[in-house]
C-alpha cells in the first residue's frame, strides 16, 4: 500500500472564506428555538419569564449591534447577524436553564456548585460569542471591549433562570 501526495494542503485559504460566510449567514430559526426553548424550561422550573426573556433579548441585541457597529473597523455588522451570534451562543444557558428545571438541581440550592456552575455558563457564553464576533469581524484587537458587553447580556439571562 503506496500514498502519493496529492499537493493540496489541508486549511490554507479556508478561514477568510469561514469568516465572510459567517458574517453573511444569519440564521435566526436557531436563536427564536433557543430563545422558546429557555422560555419552556423555566416554565418547567414553575417561571413564567417569556417577557423577560425577549425583552432582555431584544433590547440587549440592539444594544449590541450599536456597540459592535461602533467598534468595526471595517464594514456595518446587520442587527440580524448580532442576533443569529448571540441567539447561537445561548445554547449553554438553555443547559443550565434544563438543570434548575430539575427539582433536585435548582441551581440557587446549589450554593457554591450553583455559583461556579453559573459563572461558567456566563464564560462559556461569552467566549463562544466573542471569538463569532472577533473572526467574522476582525475585530482581533478589540475582544476584551467585545467580551465585556456580552458577559453582561449573559449574566442578565443567567439571573433570570436562577432566580
Amino acid at each position: 500500500l503506496r500514498i502519493e501526495p496529492v499537493g493540496c494542503v489541508l486549511g490554507e485559504g479556508q478561514d477568510d472564506r469561514l469568516d465572510s460566510q459567517l458574517m453573511e449567514d444569519t440564521d435566526l430559526v436557531g436563536p427564536l428555538c433557543f430563545a422558546l426553548l429557555l422560555g419552556g424550561e423555566m416554565m418547567l422550573a414553575g417561571k413564567l419569564n417569556f417577557g423577560y426573556i425577549y425583552g432582555f433579548g431584544l433590547f440587549g441585541t440592539l444594544a449590541l449591534a450599536l456597540v459592535m457597529n461602533l467598534m468595526s473597523p471595517a464594514d456595518a455588522i446587520s442587527v440580524w447577524t448580532v442576533i443569529s451570534i448571540l441567539g447561537y451562543a445561548l445554547l449553554p444557558v438553555n443547559v443550565l436553564a434544563g438543570m434548575n428545571a430539575m427539582p433536585f438541581l435548582r441551581i440557587k440550592n446549589l450554593g457554591a456548585l450553583g455559583m461556579i456552575l453559573s459563572a461558567t455558563t456566563v464564560i462559556w457564553c461569552t467566549m463562544a460569542s466573542t471569538r463569532l464576533f472577533e473572526r467574522g469581524c476582525g475585530m482581533r484587537d478589540q475582544r476584551y471591549l467585545v467580551a465585556y458587553p456580552t458577559a453582561l447580556f449573559y449574566s442578565a439571562f443567567v439571573i433570570i433562570t436562577i432566580f
